[in-house]
């Protein structure tokens, strides 16, 4: 068969699973989870295909060829999500500082349940990085060498480079390190602003709600169209490689619940240390944690773990401000886990030293920043990943490919996530004495303290 025919006949192939999964969409309505990993088998065994037609490897000839084509849908999701990164950078971090604002009132309150969420953060970043060295991870056959990407040099160079020479300069460029210097002194400008002169303050924050709504239906539109991404670039992994692909893909899901489930006897040690037994915790948190685990959505899970603190005898302000920070500050395995074992994977396949304190402190350091407004709904760990693969300046192509199966890590991440926010609020209790005994060990019920609460606070409104 000549060679320009063979090229025609597999990209209208391509075409053609291109177009099942969009009638899987539109017509039949199937779910994104589903869509992503039928374009998963799709491509995978398509590749194969491509790979028994045309010989191993497909390095030359029509082979080649039928890969250039199809990399050309695969190359331009990657694209699409690099060319969100740095909107992406400006506008979450502007818009998480924005509610840090807000007077003196609870200021103390925040400050602990911040800290404890981000140091929770840092420490599981440390303990994936253990576990991938345990593991050892590679991801040698799901990406490629980039020669663009340059390898970090000193620590004190890397803090330099925060600090852009030209605004607009830094925003036209893919860095995304100075970006964020920006934006925190937007933020700082806006917090000050908002004091001195509220009127402009609420202008600005206005524009900037509008503006984050905007960045994130853009992302989401790029989301959107990631099954027709994850079939060509798994057709071309799969064309061009073997099965050792499918391995490494499997090896990373294994290891990232490895290193949740040590991120989460941490929060059961932290629990004990607090007085708490695991057994206790694990039975007044079991409702939201579940449905966390099952819904894959921290927000959704809000009034749960509120609740789930109540039982643990958290104060209802202390409640309300540990779930809602929780839902978008911190978490362990949207922002401490994933983005860390993408970076050091990625790192890897650069032939970067990921085991050199210039490349982990840095890492560790960007993953607590970008953990400053992770979105509490399916879908954060990736804007997270983006951000710090941006911040590093590594290749995103990693990002990309693990979406095909994200829906099974991000079960396991958005339990460790309510669970570190649950903690959050029994520690900031336990800090300033403030949990109720009776409650935590059951001697009197929840219904029966928010009855009291609600006779209080009526008594207090009638003085």
């Amino acid at each position: 068969m000549p060679e320009a025919l063979s090229i025609i006949l597999s990209l209208a192939v391509f075409a053609a699973l291109v177009a099942a999964l969009a009638v899987l969409n539109r017509k039949f309505k199937v779910g994104f989870t589903v869509r992503v990993l039928a374009a998963l088998v799709l491509g995978t065994v398509f590749g194969i295909s491509l790979q028994l037609i045309f010989g191993a490897e497909t390095a030359t000839g029509a082979g080649a060829g039928v890969r250039k084509w199809i990399n050309i849908l695969g190359s331009g999701f990657t694209k699409a999500l690099q060319l969100v990164v740095v909107p992406l950078v400006l506008i979450s971090i502007i818009n998480a500082m924005s509610k840090l604002g807000g007077g003196k009132k609870g200021a103390k309150k925040a400050g602990i349940i911040l800290a404890f969420l981000l140091i929770t953060t840092a420490v599981s970043a440390v303990i994936t990085i253990i576990v991938v060295r345990i593991f050892n991870l590679s991801a040698s056959h799901l990406i490629s060498f980039n020669k663009s990407a340059p390898a970090p040099s000193e620590v004190t160079d890397t803090i330099l480079t925060l600090i852009p020479n030209s605004l607009f300069g830094a925003l036209a460029s893919t860095a995304v390190l100075p970006v964020v210097f920006i934006a925190v002194l937007i933020g700082f400008a806006y917090l000050s602003i908002s004091k001195s002169d509220p009127k402009t303050g609420e202008r600005f924050g206005s524009f900037l709600e509008t503006a984050y709504a905007f960045i994130m239906k853009i992302v989401e539109f790029v989301i959107d169209f990631t099954p027709y991404g994850i079939l060509a670039i798994i057709s071309v992994r799969a064309a061009s490689g073997s099965w050792t692909f499918i391995v490494q893909l499997g090896l990373i899901v294994i290891a990232a619940f490895a290193a949740m489930a040590v991120v989460f006897i941490m929060h059961l040690a932290i629990a004990w240390a607090g007085g708490v037994s695991p057994v206790r915790y694990l039975k007044k948190t079991a409702t939201p944690l579940l449905f966390a685990f099952s819904s894959r959505s921290s927000a959704a899970t809000l009034p749960l773990t509120i609740k789930s603190q109540r039982a643990l005898g958290v104060s209802e302000a202390n409640a309300n401000l540990a779930g809602s920070l929780g839902t978008c500050i911190g978490q362990n395995g949207c922002a401490g886990v994933y983005p860390t074992m993408l970076a050091i994977l990625v790192g890897l396949a650069q032939g970067w030293n990921v085991w050199s304190p210039a490349f982990l402190a840095p890492l560790i350091l960007f993953v607590v920043i970008a953990s400053v407004g992770t979105a509490g709904v399916g879908g954060g760990a990736t804007h997270v990943s983006l951000m710090v693969l941006g911040l590093l300046g590594l290749p995103i192509e990693l990002v990309a490919i693990l979406i095909s199966v994200d829906f099974i890590i991000d079960m396991g991440r958005t339990l460790i996530n309510v669970s570190d926010s649950i903690l959050a609020g029994y520690v900031t209790g336990k800090f300033e004495k403030d949990i109720n005994k009776d409650l935590l060990f059951d001697k009197i019920t929840l219904k029966e303290v928010e009855q009291r609460e609600a006779e209080e606070k009526h008594a207090a409104e009638n003085i």
